[in-house]
């Protein structure tokens, strides 16, 4: 049963990590969004003040097309870094299960080996009665 405890603790410093993990994708998430939403708002705030030159207009222009691009890899950043959360999700939830089906084998051998121990005793306390019960007799 020794090994058994010490493969759950491994199993709950395995969850750990993982659970670690998952709230650094999280956080790298929030990041990522906070990028997107950065990018949207500058994009947005390109304008180009009527009367121009056509140079300046093919520029900003040129400039906005390669923003935009740029907000479309970020978009796509995000989306990817979502799905990996997600699945670290998943994994600390298929660990959890895991972890709570082995917690509870170990209490049922616990609890086996206790009542094993509390027979154990019963039969010598029957034996010392039995004995003591013929010792008394005449």
């Amino acid at each position: 049963m020794k090994s058994l405890n010490k493969y759950m603790e491994l199993q709950q410093r395995k969850l750990e990590h993982m659970q670690q993990r998952r709230q650094e994708l999280l956080q790298q998430q929030q990041l990522e969004e906070t990028r997107l939403s950065q990018l949207t708002e500058h994009i947005d705030s390109l304008a180009v003040q009527p009367g121009c030159n056509a140079l300046l207009l093919q520029n900003m222009a040129q400039m906005k097309h390669q923003m935009q691009g740029l907000r479309q890899q970020q978009h796509q950043r995000v989306a990817e870094v979502s799905q990996d959360a997600g699945r670290q999700q998943q994994a600390c939830s298929k660990q959890v299960g895991f972890n709570l089906g082995l917690q509870k084998l170990l209490q049922q051998r616990e609890m086996a080996e206790q009542l094993r121990q509390a027979k154990k005793e019963q039969h010598q306390l029957d034996e010392l009665i039995t004995l003591r019960f013929h010792q008394l007799r005449p």
